[in-house]
């Protein structure tokens, strides 16, 4: 059974040192009654109450020191005036003694620091002593003071028992609030660093200009930043399908694409048509969503959305809804929006990058990009002892077609032959506009027989296909091709670009619509 209330934190700091000082006022008041007034005749008696106080005394004082718990000290206190303030009080006149206002003293100790029933104890066993040691003095005369006294003292139990219990209350509510506060205040704070890190790290997307590097670094705040151990990066394609762009499964990280159930993916698609987050506190017992980890119960979906259409999501999963809260739904929101603008600008930046080295009307690489990975190719070929081909390609009387036309017609028949030889060549050769009506194909690792056999199957389609040129009906058209390769015609590009002009214009010599090669 508990003795005391708890009162390790306290709204009265200060009552150890209070107390200390009424005890040695009353030390004083006793020391002067006993000694000066010299009204009673048990001089040894006085003498060894006087010194049992003062010990008392230096044991409170060791006790608010902290030589031992302050506790046991009020606890003496109380047992020490329960058995010496009857005695005082009868050294000292009995009913007309004046220490009866020691048990006040005590009292008020007790209801403030003991539990409910133990201060009752205590002010029973009071009132029974100072019944037992006025009894032979009280008169008829003196009841009234007498009920008065004892009136008082339950009065002031039950009193300071009502504060005692209020103040132990809205100390611990004042408590709770406080740790509340700073639990709050810890939150807020670790909120604030994780707003300013990801902020920072959305400052640092908007600087990446490649979309590998962008989905990298989401990931990477996603899984550090954030801490989701299981989520992805989800992008739509042009059939409007989605996939897995990158994904991260209990901590383990996967950048290759991969396809996600048509079955599985209603939830994404409800969520990039709504333009808005959803989170779900279960999602096991769903049939649109299949989660990454076994160990997924809710997760957090979140679209990339720019200009009112969303291409991606962000999704984030967790084992328990409370670890996706409105925060991190905040935080992922913003990181969002960040990845969608970052992933525009790289789209941009690609798009920039393309009509530098894309010819506009074709829709080939031009010129200059031509040049560049020539060298490179030419560079790769010798280090590591490859062949390379190079195909010229040129439209047979294209300046008669012009001038029967007109440019725009001829500008037509320079996109339908573009798209031929595109059809007619492979994913990793590199297609070139030359010059007017002049095309030009690298073929990496491709030596000069294989070369040949891709310009024949160019010349052959050209052939065969009838271009619709509008106003000018339907036309057909001839090329010459011209073919070099390397090392048998020369070991610098500048020399195969030389050997392969020459094949062409013997092709056109020799009565046009042919493959040459020297």
């Amino acid at each position: 059974m508990k003795l005391f209330l708890d009162r390790n934190k306290t709204l009265l700091p200060r009552l150890d040192t209070f107390y200390l000082l009424t005890r040695v006022v009353t030390l004083v008041g006793l020391c002067w009654y006993l000694f000066v007034q010299n009204e009673t005749s048990h001089g040894w008696l006085s003498n060894l109450l006087a010194g049992i106080y003062l010990v008392h005394l230096g044991l409170f004082l060791s006790a608010i020191r902290g030589k031992f718990d302050v506790k046991l000290a009020y606890l003496s206190c109380i047992l020490f005036d329960l058995i010496f303030v009857p005695l005082f009080i009868s050294m000292t006149g009995g009913l007309h003694s004046s220490f009866y206002l020691l048990y006040y003293l005590m009292i008020s100790v007790a209801a403030y620091l003991l539990t409910f029933w133990f201060a009752v104890a205590t002010t029973a066993i009071a009132s029974v002593t100072y019944i037992v040691v006025v009894w032979p003095t009280l008169t008829i005369a003196g009841y009234y003071d007498f009920s008065l006294r004892i009136g008082m003292l339950w009065a002031l139990f039950l009193g300071i028992s009502y504060v005692a219990e209020f103040l132990r209350r809205s100390e611990g509510r004042l408590m709770k609030l406080f740790d509340t506060l700073n639990q709050r205040t810890a939150e807020l704070e670790r909120s604030q660093a994780q707003l300013e890190m990801i902020y920072e790290n959305t400052r640092i997307l908007a600087a990446i200009l490649d979309t590998d590097g962008v989905v990298r670094e989401v990931m990477r705040i996603m899984t550090t930043t954030l801490q989701f151990p299981t989520c992805a990066v989800v992008f739509r394609d042009k059939r409007g399908q989605f996939y897995y762009r990158a994904r991260s499964v209990d901590g383990h990280q996967s950048l290759h694409l991969k396809a996600m159930d048509v079955a599985d993916d209603d939830l994404i698609r409800k969520v990039a048509d709504a333009h808005e987050a959803i989170r779900l506190k279960e999602v096991r017992e769903r049939n649109d969503y299949t989660p990454l980890s076994d160990t997924t119960r809710s997760i957090m979906v979140v679209p990339l959305t720019t200009h009112g259409t969303t291409n991606g999501i962000l999704i984030a999963e967790a084992p328990d809804a409370r670890q996706l809260t409105d925060r991190e739904e905040q935080f992922l929101s913003i990181l969002a929006r960040s990845t969608a603008l970052a992933l525009e600008n790289a789209e941009l930046h690609k798009r920039t990058e393309e009509l530098t080295i894309i010819d506009e009307l074709t829709e080939t690489y031009n010129y200059r990009y031509f040049i560049q990975k020539l060298q490179e190719e030419k560079k790769r070929a010798q280090r590591y002892d490859l062949p390379v081909s190079l195909i010229m390609v040129d439209i047979d009387w294209f300046k008669k077609l012009n001038d029967s036309y007109g440019h725009e017609i001829g500008n037509v028949v320079l996109k339908d032959l573009s798209r031929i030889i595109k059809r007619c060549i492979r994913d990793v050769d590199i297609f070139a506009r030359y010059g007017g009506e002049e095309f030009v194909i690298i073929l990496p690792q491709t030596a000069s027989v294989e070369a040949t056999i891709i310009g024949e199957r160019i010349r052959e389609q050209v052939e065969r296909t009838v271009i619709e040129a509008g106003n000018a009906g339907k036309l057909k058209i001839t090329v010459s091709v011209g073919v070099s390769s390397f090392p048998e015609n020369g070991r610098s590009q500048e020399e195969l670009v030389s050997v392969a002009d020459q094949a062409l214009y013997r092709a056109k010599g020799s009565g046009k619509n042919s493959v040459c090669t020297i």
